[in-house]
């Protein structure tokens, strides 16, 4: 095993360089293209070192998956057709898998910590053998056909799925007001709920995580693609990057106290330090 891996959101805000080297797409339909293709083709550069147990090949391969998901959700408008469901089901087993792996590789390093060494010495083997056997699952899961068929599926839905027979209109919709309306929306569903961090149960916490990951991995997405986004869309990109931050912190401490059945040092002061610091992204944006 490697040396610490930072969790999955100290990463992915900056837009993806492939991207660069392609013209900017003015459509939604060009964009959405370009950035599933690109995301599909980074699930696969990493597959080899995934099936290796490289925490970073599986880190970036659960990026792109979600990075993938939440491209479809942003452009739901266009791409929502009756075999999504069926792919993202898969999809949701595929990143079950790889969500599995990485957890524990983060949990197993968190243990490494100077902090924590002496705490977690008693259930560092337990650690290891549940860290050990969630990879063997994965490496199981990349290499077997089922795997293989969903790669191929998605890549089929992405270039000619039954999504290009929906209103053209919405598939020419210029992708900058486009972009600029749905980020709108997003910024306020986010801003509605994040206000009240300190009062929201774990489950809508974890909502607010995921809704501020897909924010960031789609600004940086389209950000990557040349696409015009507000001032004000950019900022709050920050804003939902120490808000996923801080509560993916809260989400790692308390797997640590789970795994290791005992609480970690520090941690009721930790889990405070944690839910303030998402709490305090809302009241003073960058």
């Amino acid at each position: 095993m490697k040396g610490y891996v930072p969790s999955i959101q100290s990463h992915a805000t900056e837009p993806m360089a492939l991207h660069r080297s392609v013209p900017s797409p003015r459509d939604c339909q060009a964009a959405f293209q370009t950035i599933a293709q690109a995301c599909v083709r980074l699930v696969q550069n990493n597959r080899k070192a995934a099936i290796a147990a490289d925490p970073e090949a599986v880190h970036i391969m659960r990026i792109e998956l979600t990075r993938l998901r939440a491209a479809v959700l942003f452009f739901s408008p266009m791409t929502d057709d009756d075999s999504w469901p069926g792919i993202n089901k898969e999809l949701r087993w595929l990143n079950s898998a790889l969500g599995k792996a990485r957890d524990h590789d983060v949990t197993a390093n968190y243990a490494r910590r100077k902090r924590y060494r002496r705490w977690a010495k008693g259930s560092r083997r337990a650690m290891l053998r549940i860290q050990r056997k969630a990879d063997r699952k994965l490496r199981k899961k990349l290499a077997s056909a089922r795997y293989d068929r969903l790669i191929a599926r998605i890549n089929r839905w992405i270039t000619d799925g039954p999504w290009l027979l929906t209103d053209r209109s919405i598939r020419s919709e210029k992708v900058d007001a486009y972009a600029q309306a749905r980020l709108h929306a997003w910024r306020a569903a986010i801003s509605r709920e994040g206000r009240h961090v300190r009062i929201l149960h774990s489950e809508q916490r974890h909502r607010l995580r995921i809704r501020c990951k897909r924010y960031r991995y789609v600004v940086a997405a389209l950000h990557g693609l040349g696409v015009t986004i507000a001032r004000e869309g950019l900022k709050f990109s920050e804003t939902a990057k120490r808000v996923h931050g801080a509560l993916g912190d809260l989400r790692d401490l308390k797997r640590l106290r789970r795994v290791a059945r005992k609480r970690p040092p520090g941690y009721r002061k930790s889990k405070q330090k944690f839910i303030q610091r998402a709490e305090k992204s809302f009241r003073f944006p960058p």
